[in-house]
């Protein structure tokens, strides 16, 4: 028997912070960073807080929230003793907040109207899953999973992406493009997983580069949020692979934006899992039978299954060239001696990630150096 989870309830199109008045009554903990605080959007959440009988805001998270962020986090939550949490800004303050409530919990305290999150990303996909990634006093990335970090509510309201800036539009989209692609071939895919991923991307098709392109587009904005967050339900259900294994080791020790470095990595490890066509054409195992699936659902053609991976390559890479994005590390500010004497040590720690294990095809620390080596 199999599971596929559908914890989470969605409120999504306009007006959908709305679903904030559930809390009334309630003492209400919000978590977000120090800018998130300072919005529009933080006074429109206040407002919709309005019937709740207390609010507390939380604002010291950090970018790549660390053990600090957490032990502070759990401070405040500890001395307000919440009824919700309420996760408001990208991987950040949501990551934060499943952590604190996760530690809460084990230290017996309960969160009777549970976690709702209001992502102002379209791209972790946190806001629907189990996972947490948190850095600890090494700068090492730390995935972390529970089932009581799913969250019970997520708000996507297109309102809180209309500003994102254009690089956070296309790192944060190609996060959710590198979510949908693992989880299609992860070893945990489905027919259900592999659903939500095919629309995920047929979403982003259509509606990344117009969000990237034009930030007040509202349908672009809106279409975008939903695949980020299909994509999150796919590969919660699915798992991952190395890509992600190889963005949590590089972004530890280097400061690249987590989907950036899964942009940078895609098409490399896509050639890895499928064999590397390149170099053996008339190889086509059940991997790349897969990445060829996903092809035809995007409705892209070619005359082999061989032809249809690397049309699914090259697609990636005229997205990633669309949204102005690097396609080398060296590209992306990381100085490539440094890198390379770091390659040993990055391979190690990606090998003993948590999404390795979900890769569809067995990588070895060489295996992993080596699509290093290739990226830089």
């Amino acid at each position: 028997m199999y599971r596929f989870q559908l914890t989470t309830t969605l409120c999504y199109g306009p007006d959908s912070l709305t679903a904030l008045g559930t809390l009334d009554g309630r003492r209400v903990l919000v978590v977000t960073d120090a800018f998130m605080s300072t919005t529009p959007l933080m006074a429109k959440v206040r407002t919709e807080l309005a019937g709740a009988s207390a609010v507390e805001v939380f604002s010291d998270v950090k970018p790549n929230p660390d053990l600090t962020a957490v032990t502070e986090g759990l401070r405040a939550f500890l001395a307000f003793a919440p009824d919700a949490i309420v996760a408001l800004g990208g991987g950040s303050p949501i990551d934060t907040a499943k952590a604190v409530r996760k530690l809460a919990l084990e230290l017996g305290h309960r969160l009777p109207a549970g976690l709702i999150v209001i992502p102002t990303t379209s791209g972790t996909g946190s806001e629907v899953t189990s996972f947490a990634v948190i850095t600890d006093e090494h700068h090492t990335k730390l995935p972390l999973t529970a089932v009581e970090m799913l969250p019970e509510m997520a708000i996507l309201d297109p309102e809180a992406v209309r500003t994102a800036p254009p690089k956070l539009t296309a790192d944060s989209g190609m996060d959710a493009v590198s979510h949908a692609i693992e989880a299609y071939v992860a070893k945990g895919s489905n027919d259900f997983s592999d659903a939500l991923a095919e629309k995920a991307l047929r979403l982003a098709d259509t509606s990344l580069v117009r969000a990237f392109r034009d930030g007040a587009d509202a349908d672009a904005r809106e279409r975008q949020h939903n695949a980020a967050t299909m994509a999150g339900i796919a590969f919660q259900n699915a798992g991952l692979g190395i890509v992600h294994s190889l963005s949590h080791a590089i972004g530890g020790s280097f400061r690249v934006a987590h989907g950036r470095l899964n942009a940078i990595l895609l098409p490399a490890v896509i050639c890895f899992n499928a064999g590397d066509l390149g170099f053996r054409p008339h190889d086509v195992g059940p991997v790349a039978r897969r990445y060829a699936a996903l092809a035809k659902a995007l409705g892209l053609s070619a005359s082999t299954e061989r032809n249809l991976v690397l049309a699914l390559n090259a697609w990636v890479e005229k997205l990633r060239t669309n949204l102005e994005m690097p396609a080398t590390l060296t590209a992306a500010g990381v100085d490539r001696a440094t890198f390379t004497a770091a390659v040993p040590a990055l391979a190690a720690t990606a090998h003993k990630d948590f999404c390795t294990s979900g890769n569809p095809v067995p990588a070895t620390e060489k295996d992993l150096a080596a699509l290093l080596t290739r990226v830089v």
